[in-house]
């Protein structure tokens, strides 16, 4: 029997990919009244044979090549290109045919906890292999068997102490589950032309930063993505630091120091081929915690002495240096892996809950305690 309702969904995330698929339930005279589709071989939509792969135009000029796929009586596929724009057209044009449409996420909202949503978003979006395997860990049951451990029916010294230990585990990974969606961030900064836009371009694999001689050529924040050892990462390159700049620069120097300060990683490039200023000594001071570069190592050093001990040596124009600095960002970035298996917070709204579950237990708060564990798989605060 075909669909009371015709509907459409989309079955494939959001973003950049090669092919989106959408799955249309309903009468397929309904696309034939329409004349959405035109099949190359020239039947309608209802006279394709089922299980054949028919290729065809959509839509009005300009069209849309796209291909059909009869799966059942009353069921049919499409596959168009992934961009978001192909996908909003054809289901723009569904919607005007009388069909109920949906996204992948509007479909789980529908059907699932918030709990599973975050699940199931952390597995789409995940943008690099080694992050959806993670993702995919926690939708197999492993992250809801670890908050059910949390709960609590006697509270008593032994019960809270095993709950602490359990949430000091689980926010243990905190930062990767936060990562698992958006890629860490990493921002280098340091004086005009110490070879910060090279240094960036060397390690994503491509001219992203405009790279020139002349102070102050950044005068924005660039940024560009890339994945070091599957973990994803976004690289920001930022105007060069000196007293001395116009406003239009100085805007970008203050942009840099922002932006510099809220990174996951930072990381200091020195120019090790010229002398060091009080402006260099300044910014080493100002950020101990950050990776320090000595850039144009193939250059003659006119630090000596006074170059940081633990400074990587790196030239681009030598491709030296370029794999010890993407290892030393990858260590500072994830310090340690969780083993496979592991229970893994996948958003900040479960981390929040957790770290309330966790001040709940210092301050013996029972039902605070019990609020935020229950909020976690129930999907409300």
């Amino acid at each position: 029997m075909p669909h009371a309702v015709a509907t459409a969904e989309v079955i494939t995330p959001r973003g950049r990919g090669a092919v989106a698929t959408l799955v249309l339930t309903g009468d397929a005279d309904l696309l034939d009244q329409a004349q959405l589709f035109r099949a190359a071989n020239g039947l309608s939509v209802s006279s394709q044979s089922l299980q054949r792969i028919t290729f065809g135009d959509w839509g009005s000029q300009p069209s849309e090549q796209v291909v059909l796929c009869r799966t059942a009586d009353d069921k049919l596929e499409i596959h168009c290109h992934g961009g978001d724009a192909a996908v909003r057209r054809i289901l723009a044009d569904l919607r005007q045919a009388g069909y109920t449409t949906f996204d992948w996420e509007n479909k789980t909202s529908l059907a699932a906890s918030s709990f599973a949503e975050e699940c199931a978003a952390a597995i789409a979006n995940a943008s690099t292999l080694r992050t959806a395997a993670i993702a995919l860990d926690q939708q197999n049951s492993v992250l809801r068997a670890a908050y059910e451990q949390l709960q609590i029916t006697d509270w008593n010294a032994a019960t809270r102490a095993a709950a602490t230990a359990q949430l000091d585990a689980l926010l243990r990974w905190a930062d990767i589950g936060r990562h698992l969606t958006r890629p860490w961030s990493v921002v280098l900064a340091g004086q005009p032309n110490v070879g910060k836009s090279s240094l960036i371009n060397a390690l994503v694999g491509f001219s992203r930063a405009v790279v020139h001689d002349r102070p102050g050529t950044t005068r924005d924040v660039v940024t560009a993505e890339t994945a070091l050892e599957g973990w994803p990462i976004q690289f920001a390159d930022t105007a060069g630091i000196r007293a001395a700049a116009e406003r239009i620069e100085a805007a970008g120097i203050e942009l840099a120091q922002t932006k510099f300060a809220a990174a996951d990683c930072r990381i200091l490039v020195l120019d090790s081929a010229a002398p060091p200023n009080d402006e260099t000594r300044a910014l080493l001071d100002a950020w101990p915690d950050a990776i320090v570069v000595a850039n144009k190592c193939d250059l003659p050093n006119a630090w000596n002495d006074a170059l940081p001990t633990d400074a990587l040596l790196t030239s681009v124009t030598a491709s030296q240096g370029i794999d010890q600095l993407a290892r030393a960002v990858v260590k500072r970035l994830i310090p340690a892996l969780p083993p496979d298996g592991t229970a893994v917070p996948l958003s900040q709204r479960q981390i929040d809950l957790l770290q309330i579950a966790r001040a709940a237990l210092v301050e013996d708060n029972r039902n605070e305690y019990a609020s935020a564990t229950e909020a976690i798989l129930a999907g409300s605060v």
